[in-house]
């Protein structure tokens, strides 16, 4: 992995489809730490061109996935046809979000980090979701939609809405340290009544910005209160990067 430089801000971000967006979970292996990342549905309609389909991309991803693995995982019935909120997305390593939940971000500044984490289900079973770390931005440049060429228009999800927020915010992330991990890291745990970050994990990163480590889905996506304690964990786990949004036959 190539050395991830020191950021003066790190932002712990939910992503990917779950119960109350998509209704159903991307599946994971707890055993080798292959994932799928399934992007949350979308109602707002894209430009000409623009449209990101579950199927054919999401349907590939779960069949390389179930190849590797062993398992028969394929995308609900529900999805087929539906179009996805693409975001974050790897393949142009872009984040976007509202001026209002990501107003955090225009204080971002070059080499400050967004960490994405998703809630998977095992493909062994279990009542429980396994909450993972599945990405990483290290900021090249944070802008607002009305400050972005059309040229770029395709690389992010809120610039291939027909009718754009000039206002939405679109981080771009730098090639080389940016992408979305091969594996996930396990993070979470269910603890007093929700999921939470793992106590001991909570201590290694030097405590995050909400109550007890609280990771179900919020409006206010919370800060590390010690970014480079952060980051000096993350890159003692040695997580390898890719610049897409799902393997598709990747040898993982």
């Amino acid at each position: 992995m190539t050395t991830l430089p020191t950021p003066g801000q790190v932002i712990l971000i939910r992503v990917a489809a779950d119960h109350s967006f998509g209704h159903w979970n991307g599946p994971c292996n707890p055993v080798t730490g292959d994932f799928v990342y399934v992007p949350i549905p979308q109602q707002k309609p894209n430009a000409e061109g623009m449209d990101r389909e579950y199927a054919p991309m999401v349907s590939r991803a779960l069949q390389a996935f179930s190849t590797r693995n062993g398992v028969d995982v394929s995308l609900p019935e529900h999805l087929y046809g539906q179009q996805m909120h693409l975001d974050p997305d790897f393949d142009h390593l872009t984040y976007g979000d509202t001026a209002q939940r990501g107003r955090k971000l225009l204080r971002f500044r070059e080499n400050d980090w967004v960490v994405f984490y998703s809630g998977l289900r095992s493909v062994h079973g279990g009542s429980r979701l396994i909450y993972g770390l599945i990405g990483l931005l290290v900021v090249d440049s944070v802008r607002q939609v009305s400050a972005i060429p059309v040229s770029e228009y395709d690389h992010n999800a809120h610039t291939r809405y027909l009718q754009k927020n000039g206002s939405d915010i679109v981080v771009t992330g730098k090639l080389g340290v940016s992408g979305r991990f091969i594996r996930y890291l396990d993070i979470g745990e269910f603890r007093n009544g929700s999921y939470r970050v793992r106590l001991d994990i909570l201590e290694a990163w030097g405590g995050l910005g909400v109550k007890d480590g609280w990771i179900q889905r919020s409006a206010n996506p919370p800060l590390f209160l010690d970014p480079i304690r952060f980051a000096n964990w993350l890159r003692a786990m040695k997580v390898r990067l890719l610049a897409a949004n799902n393997p598709d036959g990747y040898a993982v």
